[in-house]
């Protein structure tokens, strides 16, 4: 064989090959090696490490992440085939846009797919197109035009596609993102099937037939002339009885369980199984607005309403409006919302509306935030009870009252309860309270070390009935620092220990019993502050210089036992069993705070510390004559790294260590002060030390934490404060 016809063998071979690797590249189209015979993984349940299996991604959208085995999507039950799918929501922002596309098959059976979708709200934007392979143009396209994002939102709904001219022809299947929006922007997949027989194509129409009535829109019926609304508490599970009257801010996706908690372990303290959560737990985004409204009722009763009510942070409300012409007739805010004391926790509020008896009303639950008049953009309610008499309500503020007085879950950060009570406990009610409960309490004192008339203090106290004064109030006992408990002798009791006694007084009235108690801080000198670590569990021998601070029982709130806070474990430092806690005195991250100490005469060397931290955490230190000698600051707050205070420094305290060596001997007082700081503006303090005969050795003391997340130690080294003045 000669060279030239060697060459033209080659370049034969060559083009042989040329012709086999285009056919191959041809039958490549839609992302397969070659035709299968059914749909690759068109359920989803084949996952390779995290990657596609049968199907290929461009662009953002559709990450591998977003196949799932979700019970429920942001509450909306998620009806599976198998145990997974494709939701959107998980396979990237909802901002990112892309496709998804299937390997190449050959489709068989009768011609027929099946396959489930969800979300895709904007039907020109998110849809799934088939096409017969070498050719760009789809030969069906599908759009969840079942979508409303109202009542069907990310609900898997069944589609049929009827592809039975192309039976034995190669197709691939093309999901495509194109929303760069925020509103259901993503779509939810399933369940890719070829049918075999018109039995199943049937069977799918029935389905998508039964989701429909099950998820959207029920018939909306309502009886003006009954005197109540149906659904108040929304113990259906859903908005069954209320009309969406504008937005997408509140659906019945937003109808949550009572027992879910927010913030981890937060409760929100709601009425029965159910109530309308806003944010469902942030599920919901705070820039949707919307209002709903009850059933027309005619009011009845002596025309009192009640509700409860949380979050609403401005531009939210409830009103009572005019069934004929719509008028607001009545508008009630959460003026009471406070964070994060009481930020998302449900509130019984009372509404007079006697104006309006007889009158064809009905109530609407408004969400007009955008986010624009600050966070916690949106509204939760639960149990609207209408048409009640002025007795019904009197009973209804009792039982909402002990509820709260017997309740027993907190959440672990927040002392939840002691916010929640005083709320309930200085309630302007419109029926006066059927509850003996006191008016004015006994103040907290501090004594010096001896035999202390205790009886004494009790004359500020003052208890009712109803409104009717009552008069038979005693102290019942006094427990001891080391616990022991004298229940006889008040008018002198036995105080040369020094620490805090709890004095229990008591009121009676008609075989009721109502009792509180007051502490007294027995003090062996006055070299040091009363009450400097917080260990009598409450505010005794500091006074609270702010106006707004919870108090509850004559109790100013805030001072708490929790060792850790958040879901991390991050730890306080707190130094005994209790401390000082910005997040718990019933003021907002904003506010600004200040407590003041005993007096002390400075004596030893001069040096005093106090543990404190928190971006806006403060200590002035005063002469008794006003004079301020000494201001410090805290300088260890870092957001960074979370949750490792090894690396960053949140509520976390640091002790800092003050020299005011040149003022020993002279009457001081010490404030401690929550500041106005940008960002993170809270304030934690502890172990206020104002006696050390000699100069503490800071440069080599160190108190030692467990750190956030992982538990290992971390120290947190003392150090010598600046003082600023």
């Amino acid at each position: 064989m000669t060279m030239k016809q060697t060459m033209h063998r080659i370049l034969a071979l060559l083009l042989a090959l040329g012709i086999l690797l285009s056919l191959a590249a041809c039958s490549q189209q839609g992302g397969g090696t070659q035709a299968a015979e059914d749909i690759v993984n068109g359920d989803f349940e084949e996952n390779a490490d995290g990657k596609w299996v049968g199907w290929t991604r461009e662009d953002a959208a559709f990450n591998a992440r977003g196949v799932v085995s979700d019970e429920k999507i942001n509450n909306v039950p998620m009806e599976k085939s198998g145990d997974n799918y494709f939701a959107g929501s998980k396979g990237g922002n909802p901002v990112m846009r892309g496709t998804l596309t299937s390997d190449v098959f050959k489709l068989g059976g009768n011609g027929f797919i099946t396959f489930k979708m969800g979300a895709g709200k904007d039907h020109e934007k998110v849809y799934v197109e088939f096409f017969q392979e070498g050719n760009d143009t789809p030969i069906a396209h599908v759009a969840n035009e079942d979508c409303d994002g109202i009542y069907i939102t990310e609900h898997l709904i069944t589609k049929v596609v009827n592809l039975s001219q192309y039976i034995g022809k190669n197709i691939y299947i093309v999901a495509t993102d194109n929303d760069d929006g925020s509103d259901l922007a993503y779509v939810n997949l399933d369940a890719f099937h070829v049918c075999q027989s018109d039995d199943e194509v049937t069977a799918a129409q029935a389905e998508h037939d039964k989701q429909i009535e099950e998820y959207g829109e029920k018939p909306f019926e309502e009886d003006p002339a009954s005197n109540d609304i149906v659904n108040g508490g929304f113990e259906t599970g859903d908005t069954t009885g209320w009309l969406i009257l504008d937005g997408t801010a509140l659906t019945v996706a937003n109808v949550v369980p009572t027992s879910q908690y927010y913030w981890d372990d937060r409760s929100v303290y709601g009425d029965g199984e159910y109530y309308l959560d806003g944010s469902n737990n942030g599920a919901t985004q705070e820039s949707l607005t919307g209002a709903i409204r009850s059933t027309k009722f005619t009011l009845g009763g002596d025309g009192y309403i009640s509700f409860m009510m949380g979050a609403g942070n401005g531009g939210s409300y409830v009103a009572l409006c005019d069934g004929d012409t719509d008028e607001e007739l009545i508008k009630v805010e959460n003026t009471y919302f406070s964070d994060p004391a009481l930020a998302l926790t449900l509130l019984r509020m009372y509404m007079d509306a006697s104006d309006y008896i007889g009158k064809v009303v009905y109530l609407k639950v408004v969400d007009a935030n955008d986010g624009s008049n600050g966070g916690f953009a949106f509204i939760n309610v639960d149990d609207f009870r209408v048409s009640l008499t002025a007795d019904q309500v009197a009973e209804l503020e009792v039982e909402q009252l002990e509820k709260i007085q017997n309740e027993t879950y907190t959440s672990a950060s927040y002392d939840d309860l002691t916010t929640l009570l005083n709320y309930y406990n200085n309630y302007p009610y419109p029926v006066p309270l059927n509850s003996l409960a006191f008016t004015a309490y006994a103040k907290n004192q501090v004594v010096d070390c001896g035999t202390v008339d205790v009886t004494a203090y009790i004359a500020d106290a003052a208890v009712s009935f109803g409104g009717e004064a009552v008069t038979d109030i005693a102290v019942t006992k006094v427990a001891g620092p080391d616990g022991a408990e004298v229940t006889s002798g008040f008018d002198a009791v036995d105080m040369s220990a020094p620490g805090a006694y709890t004095v229990t007084y008591a009121a009676s009235y008609e075989g009721k019993t109502a009792e509180t108690a007051f502490t007294v801080i027995a003090m062996a000198d006055r070299n040091s502050v009363a009450n400097g670590g917080f260990e009598s569990g409450n505010l005794a021998g500091w006074t609270v210089l702010t106006d707004g601070w919870s108090v509850v029982d004559g109790q100013a709130a805030g001072v708490i036992s929790a060792q850790t806070y958040w879901d991390e474990g991050l730890p306080y430092n707190q130094a005994g069993d209790y401390h000082l806690d910005g997040w718990n005195n019933g003021l907002d991250e904003a506010a600004t705070w200040q407590v003041q100490s005993s007096s002390f005469t400075l004596a030893g060397s001069g040096f005093i510390s106090v543990r404190m931290g928190g971006h806006a955490a403060a200590v002035h230190v005063y002469k008794a004559d006003g004079t301020e000698i000494g201001y410090y600051t805290q300088n260890r707050f870092k957001d960074e790294g979370f949750p490792s205070v090894a690396v960053g420094s949140w509520a976390d305290m640091g002790t800092y260590v003050m020299d005011l060596s040149a003022y020993v001997g002279q009457e001081l007082y010490i404030v401690l002060a929550d500041e106005q700081a940008e960002g993170w503006a809270h304030a934690f303090f502890d172990e206020v030390v104002t006696y050390y005969e000699t100069a503490p050795d800071y440069a080599s003391q160190a108190d030692t934490v467990a750190d956030g997340g992982t538990g290992a130690e971390v120290q947190i080294p003392w150090q010598l404060a600046e003082n600023q003045k």
